[in-house]
């Protein structure tokens, strides 16, 4: 019985994201090579986004949550921005929509790999059942929204004149951690109430960005003509 459930949230957590690839379009633009080229980028990223946290912000005596410290680590999460655009930008060809699909794709799968799979293989097999485990898949799924929008503004904000419009979407992509935590501790909330919390900015950052790219590319094509 715990294997299965296991396998019910390995499908939570990482199904979206063959769902979008096959059925966004992504698939007939560009190959899943790509898609691995964006995870391999995520990687050497978070090594380098590790170095500079280690070296720079030093983990602090103190018990508990202090906004001024988590607000610097999360100042880290820039570099994130900053691989995302030279992937985007050297190692993967295409249309700018198909980059930044594929680019977040990759990245995004990455990521719950590295921040889910191993928490599932050890808790979700254990002989207690718990929503800890359904809850922490479903996350996945929040993410993916964050990432793909934070890959579609990093590509777009080289790019627009209406810088104004995207960098404090893309600010709300950089800081999502830092939010989920400052609003977890100060409003005490856990479990589905946070989750919750999490799919409504993550929603919410995703249509900013569709908004905001919908603009964009009407000011190009009447600028065009």
């Amino acid at each position: 019985m715990s294997f299965f459930h296991f396998i019910n949230c390995f499908a939570l957590a990482f199904a979206p994201y063959f769902i979008v690839y096959k059925y966004s379009g992504i698939n007939e633009y560009s190959s899943i090579w790509k898609c691995a080229t964006a995870s391999g980028g995520y990687l050497l990223t978070q090594l380098a986004k590790l170095l500079i946290i280690a070296t720079f912000f030093p983990a602090l005596d103190s018990e508990g949550f202090s906004i001024v410290p988590e607000f610097l680590k999360s100042s880290a999460d820039i570099i994130d921005v900053i691989g995302l655009h030279l992937l985007m930008t050297n190692f993967l060809a295409g249309k700018g929509e198909v980059r930044f699909v594929v680019g977040g794709l990759g990245w995004g799968f990455a990521h719950s790999v590295a921040h889910r799979l191993v928490l599932l293989w050890v808790g979700a097999r254990g002989t207690a059942f718990t929503w800890r485990w359904v809850q922490t898949s479903l996350d996945s799924s929040a993410d993916l929204l964050v990432i793909v929008s934070l890959a579609c503004l990093t590509w777009m904000i080289t790019r627009t004149p209406n810088k104004f419009l995207v960098s404090p979407i893309l600010a709300m992509c950089v800081f999502s951690t830092f939010v989920y935590q400052t609003v977890q501790h100060t409003f005490s909330l856990y479990g589905w109430s946070l989750l919750a919390f999490r799919f409504a900015y993550s929603i919410a950052t995703a249509i900013l960005t569709v908004v905001v790219y919908s603009a964009n590319r009407t000011a190009s094509t009447r600028k065009n003509e």
